[in-house]
């Protein structure tokens, strides 16, 4: 019965679960989902890395449906990128260096262990030290002092570059002062450490004399991060999982600790796609059932060599959308989707289900399935879902009702 697939029917206290997609409609050659597709499946949905230390870990289900919870768990679980230890001169524990000079075990305003910040009188500009870091949330504690021997250096901010994303700024003199708290990382790549002018400007006077700011007890820990997906289990039994491990290619599933509810591809590095084994042979037919969305250029297909097998593009331009199939008579699709790459287009701008029924023309080159983009033209797509059936083997239209009552499309 459709839209009973992910209820649960108890009995004497023993869960029974109803039949899933495949155990209805089997023989899947393929099968990606964020839901379990098999009630039999044992697997994982999908292995995911955390941005903050790349560590990964495999998310399954509850209740069929995909553990969200497990994965913002993972996601958000603390992570200590950066703890001072300025009491040696080896203690800078990789804090880098930038338009100051930094040394450490000095003993100022009643404390020890202290790393000085230290710009000399012959030069001018910028005061600031950087620790490299994510595009996340991060919580940061800090001790700041400042003498009133200075004349440039009048105040010292915590910020993450030129976005905007200023943490806190302290002014106060010849005295310990601790801050604290959360800065998200959206714009820039580092933590910053400067000094500013009375004006609150980074750029400071000509300096006249030596001047210095000390800080210590410096902690950073990451309290929310991104997370990418590095292989999208197969759960056809046919073991096709679509995998990706190059870090900067892979796809996104969470962001600052987040679950997005998909699987996104952007435009930031050719080739950034999850790409399988599944071959699409020549002269063979086959049923693609794609959940998903383009909000860009988008490639729903196989790859050879950096070439796109089909796809959909954000104006519907036949010329920049297909390229290894020539010929829309391969083209059919499914119930809310005409016959023409305009409408397919149209379609996929918000979150939809695809049809398509394909095939490879004779002669051509035998390609695998990629989900996501392969050059810098085809980009920004999200997923849900990606199922094929060879030969059309199944019932097409029931398969489509199925999935549209699940997603509620």
């Amino acid at each position: 019965m459709l839209g009973l697939r992910n209820e649960i029917t108890s009995f004497n206290n023993v869960n029974i679960y109803i039949d899933l997609l495949l155990n209805i409609y089997p023989d899947a050659e393929v099968a990606h989902s964020l839901d379990k597709l098999d009630k039999d499946y044992e697997g994982s949905a999908v292995r995911v890395r955390r941005e903050s230390d790349n560590q990964e870990q495999d998310i399954g289900f509850v209740s069929n449906l995909f553990d969200f919870t497990s994965l913002e768990a993972f996601v958000t679980e603390e992570y200590d990128l950066y703890t001072s230890d300025f009491s040696s001169s080896g203690g800078l524990n990789g804090l880098n260096q930038s338009g100051t000079t930094i040394t450490t075990n000095y003993s100022i305003g009643g404390e020890d262990d202290a790393a000085r910040f230290f710009v000399a009188a012959e030069h001018s500009g910028q005061s600031f030290s950087t620790l490299n870091c994510a595009k996340e949330t991060y919580s940061v504690t800090c001790d700041v002092y400042i003498p009133s021997t200075n004349v440039a250096i009048d105040k010292v901010t915590i910020w993450t570059g030129y976005g905007a994303e200023t943490f806190a700024t302290t002014e106060v003199k010849d005295e310990w002062v601790t801050i604290t708290g959360e800065v998200e990382v959206t714009s820039g790549a580092v933590i910053r450490i400067q000094a500013l002018a009375s004006s609150g400007s980074i750029n400071l006077p000509t300096l006249e004399s030596d001047e210095a700011f000390y800080i210590k007890n410096f902690d950073v820990t990451t309290t929310a991060t991104n997370a990418y997906v590095t292989t999208w289990y197969d759960q056809s039994g046919n073991g096709v999982n679509a995998t990706q491990s190059t870090a900067s290619r892979q796809p996104k599933i969470a962001v600052q600790g987040t679950y997005l509810g998909y699987i996104e591809n952007e435009n930031t590095q050719a080739n950034a796609n999850l790409r399988s084994s599944y071959p699409y042979v020549a002269g063979q037919r086959f049923t693609s059932f794609i959940v998903g969305q383009q909000f860009g250029s988008a490639v729903f297909g196989g790859t050879n060599s950096g070439s796109v097998y089909y796809g959909v593009a954000e104006d519907g331009s036949a010329g920049t959308s297909i390229n290894g199939i020539d010929n829309l008579s391969y083209f059919g699709n499914g119930v809310s989707v005409a016959d023409s790459r305009e409408d397919v287009a149209s379609l996929m701008v918000n979150m939809a289900l695809l049809t398509t029924l394909a095939q490879r023309p004779e002669g051509s080159a035998t390609q695998t399935l990629a989900m996501g983009y392969t050059v810098y033209t085809y980009n920004s797509c999200r997923f849900k879902e990606y199922i094929i059936y060879n030969n059309q083997s199944v019932d097409r239209e029931e398969v489509e009702a199925y999935i549209m009552e699940h997603y509620d499309l």
